[in-house]
């Protein structure tokens, strides 16, 4: 098969997330199995063409929407954003497309990165279930406002969805909430696990912190409020007291907590240890890049992911594959990946004191740790395999692609390529709309108007008030607006030519 990956994560520009990652390994497991992947994601700065291991990777850059207006991406930044970065996709995708057709498009649910080729039925969809941003408003998730700017991405990705040959997600936790969301048959989710590379995870290499006779505990993830960071650094101190002999390796990017006013999140973690006189048994560190990580996961006892919520964090499928055992949460699908009390433990999401318990259970039965461990490491060649996974999509894909034959019906009825100038249209004239009403009802808005034209377009600017002035000087002396001279209409004339061109 000829597969499109059509996602903005891609590593490394955009860095190692989730999305990032499945994608990476996704694309791998496929080429190994002997089919063309084709990834078109986005650059950071200038588009560019790599060829990572006989995969060719497209980058290109956000599409700026035609149209000097700006007053629906001023109240609606998010959305913007999601519409920018789909649209270089689809202009990536449709291109190459042309020139080659693809099997099938394989696509991440969160933020619509598939909406033109759902809306167009350019070739057979697969759209991938991650964590959609109506779940994040649906759940508050990283304080995500409620307002129509999110409401509105959330329809994007519900539209994409609906639009789909085929869906997956890697948890039935997810599955579920996704089918009630969208009211259709659980059944039409198909569940396909997040894949890993054993050989390049595996207990077998470096590592990356010196032998210590202490045991030691990791985290891997942003420090964020979803992450469950907190938590486990609140249970921190509890479990000193219990195992003094134990450090701890807190590794991920720093945020910032709007609900604390804004604060570091890594500077407050680090001021509550401080005031329980157990900062001395706690290192931070930045973000490691993937390769990196491995050496680090070796270098730890067992490795704790205390997230609120997660779909399916890579973090425990890296630990696992590391042959290291994982105390996770039941928020989410890390239950489905760690099987409790045979590859690690399973607590409550948001609960210190269970986390406590059963960090301090493995740290000090040796022998249920190194269990756990082998156990880890089995269920990993056993169900998470890349090359496993790659064969599962593949069945998924031939499902799509004998969907996709049978269609009847598509949402857009012109030719592909005529998809972006209507939605360029669509969009110039609701942005105009708004625009309009903001003029007319806002003197402060008016004044801005002309602020702005004067100096992104002072010859357009001097236009319209010589146009003003001959305007009201001829009403002045003909009392009549309707009849005008000649050359008042061919300065009109000029500068709605002129506004058109720039349209």
């Amino acid at each position: 098969m000829r597969v499109c990956l059509l996602t903005r994560e891609y590593p490394p520009e955009t860095g190692w997330g989730g999305i990032a990652t499945f994608s990476y390994h996704l694309a791998h497991g496929l080429k190994e199995l002997g089919h063309e992947v084709v990834v078109v994601s986005l650059a950071q700065r200038a588009a560019s063409m790599q060829i990572d291991d006989g995969i060719t990777v497209h980058r290109v850059c956000g599409y700026k929407v035609p149209g000097e207006f700006g007053a629906i991406f001023s109240s609606m930044p998010y959305s913007r954003t999601v519409l920018e970065a789909c649209t270089a996709l689809w202009q990536k995708f449709l291109d190459l497309h042309e020139q080659k057709p693809f099997d099938v498009v394989d696509t991440p649910e969160l933020l619509s990165d598939g909406l033109y080729t759902a809306i167009t039925s350019a070739a057979p969809l697969v759209i991938r279930l991650y964590t959609p941003h109506f779940k994040f408003l649906a759940e508050k998730l990283h304080g995500t406002s409620n307002n129509f700017d999110h409401q509105f991405v959330a329809m994007l990705e519900r539209l994409a969805l609906s639009q789909a040959d085929a869906i997956t997600s890697p948890s039935d936790d997810l599955a579920a909430f996704v089918a009630q969301d969208l009211g259709c048959s659980l059944n039409r989710i198909a569940i396909i696990r997040n894949p890993i590379d054993p050989q390049v995870f595996s207990p077998e290499g470096t590592t990356a912190l010196p032998m210590t006779t202490k045991k030691r505990v990791l985290f891997v993830g942003r420090l964020e409020e979803r992450k469950g960071v907190k938590y486990l650094v609140q249970a921190i101190p509890g479990i000193l007291e219990q195992c003094p002999d134990v450090e701890f390796i807190i590794i991920g990017d720093d945020t910032i907590n709007e609900a604390g006013g804004k604060q570091s999140t890594s500077a407050e973690l680090q001021a509550f240890l401080k005031h329980e006189k157990a900062l001395a048994a706690v290192t931070f560190i930045d973000r490691v890049p993937l390769a990196d990580l491995p050496a680090y996961y070796r270098s730890c006892d067992l490795c704790i992911v205390p997230s609120l919520y997660d779909n399916s964090p890579y973090t425990c499928l890296e630990a696992m594959a590391c042959g290291r055992p994982v105390v996770g949460t039941s928020g989410g699908g890390t239950k489905e990946y760690v099987t409790h009390c045979e590859s690690g433990l399973i607590v409550g999401p948001g609960d210190s004191e269970a986390l406590q318990s059963a960090v301090v259970t493995l740290l000090k039965n040796d022998e249920l740790r190194l269990r756990m461990a082998r156990q880890a490491r089995q269920d990993v060649l056993d169900k998470f395999q890349r090359r496993e996974i790659a064969r599962q999509t593949l069945e998924l894909y031939e499902n799509a692609q004998q969907k996709f034959a049978k269609r009847t019906t598509r949402l857009y009825l012109k030719p592909t390529d005529h998809a972006l100038p209507d939605a360029a249209v669509f969009l110039y004239s609701f942005d105009k709309m708004i625009y309009d009403m903001l003029y007319q009802h806002s003197y402060r808005f008016r004044i801005g108007h002309w602020m702005r034209m004067a100096k992104a377009r002072p010859r357009m600017f001097a236009a319209r008030v010589v146009l003003r002035l001959a305007k009201a000087g001829t009403a002045v002396v003909t009392r009549n607006r309707v009849s005008q001279p000649a050359f008042v209409r061919w300065l009109e004339r000029q500068i709605q030519e002129r506004e058109t061109a720039v349209r």
